[in-house]
């Protein structure tokens, strides 16, 4: 890769236009994963009404709850002591209303073990984060603590946004680095140094509704399957029509970051080759797999076109409504299953290809800012967020954190063989392989998306779409050429 075609400002100027310009990729289209999370005491730009400091909770997340659960968590240490006198530690993240409240309880409590930091947080709407510091590293201040998704991280790494963390997990003997997944690492990695740690880090699986196979008669999805099966088995468990319609899958493959490690790898294709340089989609594995998805749709019809997306479903997903047999989406929406009682769920292993098993491993990570005054109080406070204990404590449904899932699982009613797949493709096969990382993704998914669509509601064909999807994307990719 050439590593001097752009200088640092240019770059970083030319990202926050993209950013500004362009909608942010989500994990996944459409995925309602858990954001990672904040903290409080100080005052909170996100919109969010004011909780009690003195008792921060709601009905969600009652305090008496948050405190007895903090109680009985063993927090871990580090080598890296406390500040001898009073420091004020920005933050600046993501959340929503309910990720908030916890991390206002978390907030609450690491300051009752850590009475000399204070934290000042800074909460941005997901779609506006990137924007918001890419301008503000530009013009050369940055919170102590930043949140990053998968995505972004290579864009703040590359300019030397964040601090390497290895001397500071050397330092803390309990770390237990083992206990994170390596092979998903790498969205948060550049030349052999760590600079993020993940909140949640979770592999695709594949969701089912036994109510539909049941009615249908039909064995529910295992490991054996693939790919031809769970198309075929998706043209079968498809009836009705109008808004009474039940599809066999959803949603149908699209274009997207992940898409390669999704549906692409386990035919030996790929949107992009490894480094992120070249557009692949036209290569005869590729084209295989999308002709194989586009006939599901057209042909079999078992998975809801755009207009049923848009008209009958009203963009509603309809795997979680009950209206779909199955689902390929990230272990972040059991937390919205287990909620919910309108059907039987469970979940499997993604389906295999003649080149094996893949799914893409994504999530989210806190790195700290290199420019930071205060980089042991940052440490010490990312070293109980992100640990076994704080992934606990905030029940994330996918931590990044193995050790993690289990208790979470049971706190949150996800059945257990259900956690031990996800914890299988993690450790088997699930990893960031595949899946776009570099600066160009967001601009090379939007470029891609009308193209595809247009493919998909039937006014262009397969072969001309990715020419012209080749031709238009070619030339973004040169953004990913970074000094």
């Amino acid at each position: 890769m050439d590593m001097n075609a752009m200088s640092r400002r240019d770059l970083l100027a030319a990202i926050t236009m993209t950013a500004a310009a362009v909608p942010m990729l989500t994990a996944c289209g459409g995925d309602t994963r858990q954001r990672p999370q904040s903290q409080v005491t100080g005052p909170v730009k996100s919109g969010v009404p004011a909780l009690d400091a003195n008792r921060p909770g709601n009905d969600t997340w009652p305090f008496d709850e948050a405190e007895t659960l903090n109680n009985s968590l063993t927090w871990p240490k580090t080598d890296v002591p406390d500040p001898a006198s009073k420091v004020a530690l920005s933050v600046a993240i993501t959340a929503d209303v309910v990720a908030e409240v916890r991390n206002a309880q978390f907030d609450f409590f690491f300051k009752q073990r850590h009475p000399n930091i204070e934290i000042r947080r800074e909460t941005s709407p997901f779609d506006q984060y990137l924007t918001k510091y890419m301008a503000q590293a530009a013009g050369g201040g940055l919170p102590d603590v930043m949140y990053t998704h998968y995505s972004w991280a290579q864009n703040f790494i590359a300019n030397d946004v964040f601090q390497p963390l290895d001397e500071y997990v050397a330092r803390t003997p309990s770390f237990d680095k083992e206990d994170l997944p390596a092979n998903a690492l790498g969205y948060f990695e550049r030349d052999g140094k760590l600079y993020g740690l993940p909140t949640d880090l979770a592999p695709k699986m594949l969701f089912y509704n036994k109510s539909i196979f049941d009615t249908a008669k039909m064995d529910y999805p295992d490991d054996s399957w693939t790919v031809e099966q769970m198309l075929a088995a998706a043209a079968k468990l498809t009836s009705g029509s109008g808004a009474s319609k039940i599809y066999g899958f959803t949603p149908m493959l699209l274009l997207e970051a992940d898409i390669s490690a999704r549906g692409l790898m386990q035919y030996g294709g790929r949107f992009l080759n490894a480094d992120e340089s070249q557009v692949l989609l036209g290569e005869p594995a590729a084209q295989k797999v999308l002709g194989m998805w586009l006939d599901a749709l057209h042909k079999d019809e078992s998975m809801p076109s755009i207009a049923e997306l848009n008209q009958v479903l009203e963009k509603v997903e309809p795997f979680k409504i009950g209206k779909a047999a199955m689902t390929i989406n990230g272990a972040w929406i059991m937390t919205e299953l287990a909620k919910q009682d309108a059907f039987e769920w469970g979940a499997t292993h993604t389906p295999k290809g003649p080149e094996g098993r893949f799914t893409p491993a994504i999530g989210s990570a806190l790195a700290m800012s290199a420019g930071s005054q205060h980089k042991e109080a940052a440490w010490i406070y990312l070293n109980e967020y992100l640990s076994s204990t704080g992934q606990q404590f905030r029940r994330i449904s996918a931590p990044a954190r193995q050790s993690a899932w289990l208790p979470n699982a049971e706190a949150l009613g996800i059945p257990k063989d259900v956690i031990e797949a996800c914890q299988t493709a993690m450790k088997e096969y699930a990893s960031s392989e595949g899946v776009m990382k570099l600066p160009a993704s967001k601009k090379v998914v939007e470029t891609a998306k009308p193209i595809w669509e247009r493919t998909l509601i039937g006014k262009s064909d397969l072969r001309s779409a990715l020419r012209e999807l080749t031709d238009k994307v070619t030339p973004i990719l040169a953004e990913n050429r970074i000094s």
